[in-house]
């Protein structure tokens, strides 16, 4: 694709494959983000800020109809634009992006039906791409594998010229065919097939869906594929309009202070206005910067008090956008219960993501912790992985229940972690307590800087020493003991090393300063050990690790035997909930219809 652009720029010089002024005004147009939302009254987003996929949707679930070779079960079939009927006496173009990021077969096809019988379909499943048409009664197809963008991205345009349609998958042609009248009069509708993904629905895949009035020349769609690539890079949801990137989400809460960070597309002065009930009576103002993700601190709070809050943004044009009244907490002071959910390797799967926040947002946590991979490779050249997906999971139960992170082997090279996460410090370790509590956040990437001498080996040291609270967590994402299958050593041929054998020297400092629980994720199962101390169980003073990487990654698989220090395993998506009561405590773990999988109690 490089190579056509570099090319087409040296025959064309004065046209631009990036202006949006070369390219035809659509008569429709649909942009499928922020599906997801909290329940009733706990919504988080203007009630015109999202166009729902759903209120598109004619039929549900089913199998499918048409003779094309999917033989797949049919999810959901949708009818997009305003005028059902394509007139294929007319020149038009059609325009979908896709985003496809999970391990399962998935997929979309468009279907041209006439009074008779399917006349065209186009399908996208399992990575491949397959056309067919009904021609003299007998269905002829063709299939070739897809080519995605930036490994998961497929944008495809339809274009009818009033003879040939022809098929362009990512600004280049790959199928073509010459049409008769026999389509003429035919319904286009498009159907889902995500039965092998849980909980996944139509818009996880479709992103954009455009209809023009009006046939597009090669320059037109290797243009519109440009200008979507760049957007796609810069993780902006919409090409053009004024929007929220991410948040606004809460993080860094103590008894005194809460911060907030949120992100737009572009310059806009913020007016936010909080108090403990409504009206709200205080407000902080910030004018426009050349920093588009902003973090502030709300100071002089009282602790364990619920303040309310709302952001109101202008941009330098003058456009406008407003978030509802939106709530948080403070921390509780010592001696006083609480509730926090746990997390983990959310990555890909903003379904997944949004039926955990669902279940836990019924909790009403005072904090979350996750345990890293918070995207599946959020690199400086991902970004989208993090607005495109992460935000779109997490975002409005962050939104009012604040999140405290560590950063995961799947959050790339931490540039965007720590643009979107500032209080966990330029390497990505810090400390912080809550009621009786104290969490000390590690960054494992570096397993070297938790050996013996190492920098985070002797933070933690010195702060383990100095922490005087009741209950100590250490939280990180890689994990000192793990039962899975072959992450350490393939189990179905040897006995693997059921851990990281670079996290030995941490497993000694924790159990020494008889740390309570070691949380982690890094591996997509759950499981529970036993009280841990010197490789034997010590069920008075050992600590008890818990790997919890359920929250929306591929899911994997345990060892085919039990390891000796394991109390629990599970295979599932899942989440966790940890209840502090002066000197007890009590860990319950969810799959994700919400039944109770795992309860652990601890009394000191």
């Amino acid at each position: 694709m490089l190579t056509f652009l570099i090319l087409f720029s040296l025959l064309f010089p004065k046209a631009s494959l990036h202006s949006s002024d070369s390219i035809p005004k659509p008569a429709q147009e649909f942009w499928f983000w922020n599906q997801y939302d909290l329940p009733r009254n706990a919504s988080t987003k203007s009630t015109d800020e999202t166009v729902y996929l759903k209120d598109f949707q004619k039929f549900s679930a089913g199998f499918s109809d048409s003779p094309n070779s999917l033989n797949q079960p049919v999810s959901s079939i949708f009818q997009l634009f305003e005028s059902h009927t394509v007139d294929f006496s007319k020149p038009f173009a059609l325009e979908f992006l896709l985003l496809i990021h999970v391990n399962n077969p998935v997929g979309i096809s468009w279907e041209f039906w006439n009074e008779k019988e399917l006349g065209l379909a186009i399908s996208v499943f399992d990575k491949k791409v397959t056309t067919g048409m009904m021609e003299n009664g007998i269905w002829e197809e063709s299939g070739s594998n897809s080519k995605p963008w930036k490994k998961y991205w497929n944008h495809y345009l339809l274009n009818f010229d009033g003879k040939n349609i022809t098929l362009f998958e990512q600004g280049e042609m790959v199928w073509q065919k010459e049409l008769d009248k026999t389509l003429e009069g035919s319904q286009l509708i498009l159907k889902s097939f995500l039965d092998m993904e849980s909980y996944m629905e139509a818009h996880d895949i479709l992103k954009k869906a455009v209809k023009f009035n009006q046939d597009l020349t090669e320059q037109e769609i290797a243009g519109l594929f440009s200008k979507i690539g760049n957007q796609i890079s810069a993780g902006k949801l919409y090409s053009d309009k004024f929007h929220l990137m991410a948040g606004p989400y809460l993080n860094d809460i103590s008894e005194n202070s809460a911060k907030l960070v949120w992100e737009t597309d572009r310059a806009s002065k913020a007016i936010l206005t909080y108090g403990e009930k409504h009206p709200l009576e205080m407000s902080k103002n910030f004018d426009s910067g050349n920093d588009f993700i902003r973090t502030i601190t709300l100071e002089n709070l009282k602790s364990g008090t619920t303040y309310f809050y709302k952001l109101d943004l202008e941009s330098e044009s003058g456009e406008k956008l407003s978030t509802p009244v939106l709530s948080f907490q403070t921390a509780k002071p010592k001696g006083n219960p609480f509730l926090f959910g746990i997390i983990s390797d959310t990555e890909s799967r903003p379904q997944v993501n949004n039926q955990v926040a669902q279940r836990l947002w019924e909790e009403r946590p005072d904090f979350l912790v996750h345990l890293g991979d918070l995207t599946d490779g959020g690199w400086k050249d991902s970004k989208f992985e993090w607005t495109m997906e992460y935000f779109q999971g997490v975002g409005a139960l962050t939104a009012r229940i604040p999140i405290a992170t560590v950063p995961g082997n799947g959050d790339g090279d931490l540039h965007w972690y720590k643009h979107y996460h500032p209080h966990t410090g330029e390497k990505g370790f810090y400390r912080f307590d809550y009621g009786d509590a104290s969490f000390f956040m590690l960054n494992s990437n570096p397993r070297k800087d938790l050996q013996k001498g190492g920098e985070q080996y002797v933070w933690l040291e010195n702060e383990l020493t100095k922490s005087g609270s009741k209950w100590k967590f250490v939280v990180l994402h890689h994990a000192p003991y793990s039962a899975d299958e072959d992450d350490y050593g393939n189990t179905w041929k040897e006995p693997g090393n059921q851990g990281d054998s670079q996290l030995k020297d941490l497993i000694s400092l924790v159990e020494a300063n008889e740390v309570d629980m070691v949380f982690f994720g890094h591996l997509h199962t759950y499981m529970r050990s036993h009280p841990l101390k010197g490789d034997k169980v010590d069920s008075e003073k050992g600590t008890v690790y818990v790997q919890a990487g359920g929250a929306g990654g591929n899911l994997e698989d345990n060892a085919p035997t039990r390891a000796w220090f394991t109390a629990k395993n599970f295979r599932g998506h899942h989440y966790c909930t940890v209840q502090v009561i002066g000197d007890s405590l009590e860990l319950r773990t969810y799959n994700l219809e919400g039944e109770i999988i795992d309860v652990f109690k601890v009394n000191k």
